[in-house]
């Protein structure tokens, strides 16, 4: 038996609902709330727009709280969780865990590019971001794949 990925519906920083899926390697839930397209649709690597990750560069040294800047051309009212109908959409991920920002959560920084900034659900050490395209059933679109190695430093005590 395959274990189950796990959805959770969390709150952001600034108190908007976000999509927050833990899943097993290899598996991912699926969203009955959306339409979905059939079982069988693939989306091919050159149907989906550039991603490209601005910030944090790559050997960042980062806190538990992140700002990411990506940058793609793609239409993200069609193309986060908040679509009508959920076909390819943004996945934000570290270490196992995949955020699925609705559009409302970007920040639009002008000229494609966008700001997510989330709490990291890691503990400290050496992590791998991930920002890419998913199919409406969640399968990566692994040629869109945009990586940055971090470094997640633990939280310091605030002076007083």
């Amino acid at each position: 038996m395959k274990p189950h990925a796990l959805m959770l519906l969390t709150t952001l920083s600034a108190g908007l609902p976000l999509v927050l899926h833990a899943a097993a390697e290899g598996t991912h839930a699926h969203h009955a709330h959306h339409a979905q397209p059939s079982e069988g649709a693939a989306v091919a690597a050159d149907e989906v727009p550039p991603l490209r990750i601005i910030l944090p560069e790559n050997g960042a040294k980062v806190g538990t709280q992140l700002a990411v800047v990506f940058e793609t051309p793609g239409d993200l009212g069609r193309l986060t969780m908040s679509a009508p109908v959920i076909g390819t959409h943004l996945h934000i991920e570290t270490e196992g865990v995949s955020l699925m920002p609705t559009a409302d959560q970007l920040i639009a920084l002008g000229g494609g590019r966008y700001l997510f900034v989330f709490d990291l659900p890691v503990a400290p050490g050496e992590r791998r971001l991930r920002v890419y395209w998913s199919d409406g059933m969640h399968r990566t679109i692994d040629a869109s794949m945009q990586t940055v190695k971090l470094t997640v430093e633990a939280a310091h005590g605030r002076p007083k």
